[in-house]
């Protein structure tokens, strides 16, 4: 998957679930975040995932990608 196709499935999914404002929120506080750290992977896991294990993230993901029909 490209860079560009990446971030345009993410901005889908960020308005399918959030609606446009939100959608557009979320994405301005993220941009906003100056302490935010420098590995987006341990932010990932210290933000969007706190408190879930490994297999509970990869679970989560499975379900969503079959929900929303993603290969």
């Amino acid at each position: 998957m490209t860079n560009e196709e990446l971030i345009s499935r993410g901005i889908k999914c960020l308005i399918e679930n959030l609606g446009y404002i939100e959608a557009g929120e979320f994405l301005r506080q993220i941009a906003q975040n100056d302490d935010q750290p420098a590995d987006y992977t341990e932010w990932r896991r210290e933000n969007l995932f706190k408190g879930m294990s490994d297999k509970e993230i990869l679970a989560g993901a499975i379900k969503y990608s079959e929900i929303h029909n993603l290969k």
